[in-house]
């Protein structure tokens, strides 16, 4: 038993090395086929995010207990960032700043303390894991075989499609559209950071915090279109903003050596 252990986790670890997209990808399916086994648990449970919840929060102690064993966490950013990186990325503000702009929307007063208990926990899951999969796991093996910047455009449009799988939780269209473009820009975003960075941990809160403050306001279909007008008036001056971070850095500090930002 112990062998055959051995050996799956050698796999594993070497589909990192070998086939590193491959190896991302198995595990964003991984993440998706775990929401979607815990929704239906909720459902059956009748209780919103009851299944989903403590079945995201086990897939991420997963997911550290994996790269901890295999001495990876540093590689996919699960470190302090670098000195004085914070600086550069304007201390992540536009971002946290979104945070705040969505409490303009007004708490949802239907909540009770179960279902904020849940949501939380749920937001906590993921966005821990979406942070790790998709500017850990996928962002470094785009950035190995291509270069840092398809790796932050591709990696952002990835995860904003990747909240598609909603339309399957009975989000609507327009739903969709407008967490299309939020998700996208935000991708990008947070993706310009980690290059800048070297750590996922700034964006694990913000988007946790982001989640959170998702989960506790009220929808209007309306009032969350002009949000994300607003959205991208404060997160596309601050991608063009940290491109030029990125590409100024010098040679010695970047997060990237300067040749891998050529397109």
């Amino acid at each position: 038993m112990r062998v055959t252990c051995r050996a799956e986790r050698g796999t594993m670890r070497s589909l990192q090395d070998t086939t590193p997209i491959g190896h991302a990808l198995m595990w964003i399916a991984g993440y998706i086929l775990i929401v979607n086994v815990g929704d239906a648990v909720s459902e059956a449970i009748g209780i919103a995010s009851a299944g989903t919840a403590p079945l995201l929060i086990l897939y991420a102690l997963a997911l550290i207990w994996y790269l901890r064993a295999g001495f990876r966490a540093r590689q996919y950013g699960l470190r302090r960032p670098s000195a004085g990186a914070l600086r550069l990325t304007a201390f992540y503000l536009p971002l946290l700043a979104l945070t705040l702009l969505q409490y303009s929307k007004g708490i949802n007063t239907e909540l009770d303390a179960q279902a904020i208990a849940l949501a939380c926990t749920l937001m906590i899951g993921v966005g821990f894991i979406e942070e790790l999969l998709f500017r850990g796991f996928l962002f470094q093996a785009i950035a190995t075989k291509k270069t840092v910047l398809r790796a932050i455009y591709i990696c952002g449009i990835t995860f904003g499609l990747g909240h598609l799988v909603n339309l399957m939780r009975g989000y609507s269209q327009a739903d969709q559209l407008i967490q299309l473009t939020a998700a996208v820009l935000i991708g990008i975003a947070l993706g310009y950071c980690v290059a800048i960075t070297h750590s996922i941990l700034p964006g694990v809160l913000f988007h946790i915090l982001f989640n959170i403050s998702g989960a506790l306001t009220t929808h209007d279909a309306r009032w969350d279109a002009v949000l994300v007008g607003a959205m991208a008036l404060v997160l596309l001056p601050y991608i063009v903003y940290l491109h030029r971070v990125l590409t100024r850095m010098p040679s010695s500090q970047p997060a990237v050596r300067r040749e891998s930002l050529r397109r």
